[in-house]
């Protein structure tokens, strides 16, 4: 039950940071501040950052192996975003998501092994 809360807390907060950047990337494309070039490059950064730090922090909280506490809560996380793009946006299979998710998954990977590693 514990591993449950701590994953819906975790995807409750991804889609909060999802939900909040894409609400600021649309304000900032319908006042033209940023085109549809900068706000892709926007949406990716936020998004390696904030799967980053979801892996440091379940790295700091996992016991041993962080690359795959890293991979389990990425792999969770881009299976949600899989879904959100079939469901609202029908793209189909390219090799740019594939490696747009794969970029996502190494962040949280990373972060993950060096969360293990800043455990007091």
């Amino acid at each position: 039950m514990k591993i449950i809360k701590q994953y819906g807390k975790t995807i409750g907060i991804f889609l909060g940071i999802l939900f909040i950047l894409s609400f600021v990337i649309a304000i900032l494309n319908s006042l033209n501040i940023i085109y549809s070039k900068g706000s892709d490059i926007i949406i990716l950064v936020g998004m390696i950052l904030t799967l980053f730090i979801i892996g440091l922090e379940y790295g700091k909280k996992a016991e041993k192996k962080g690359f795959l506490e890293g991979l389990k809560i990425g792999g969770s996380l881009i299976f949600i975003l899989i879904l959100i793009n079939l469901i609202f946006y029908q793209t189909g299979c390219s090799i740019e998501r594939f490696i747009y998710y794969a970029v996502l998954i190494l962040s949280s990977t990373l972060g993950s092994m060096l969360g293990i590693n800043k455990k007091h």
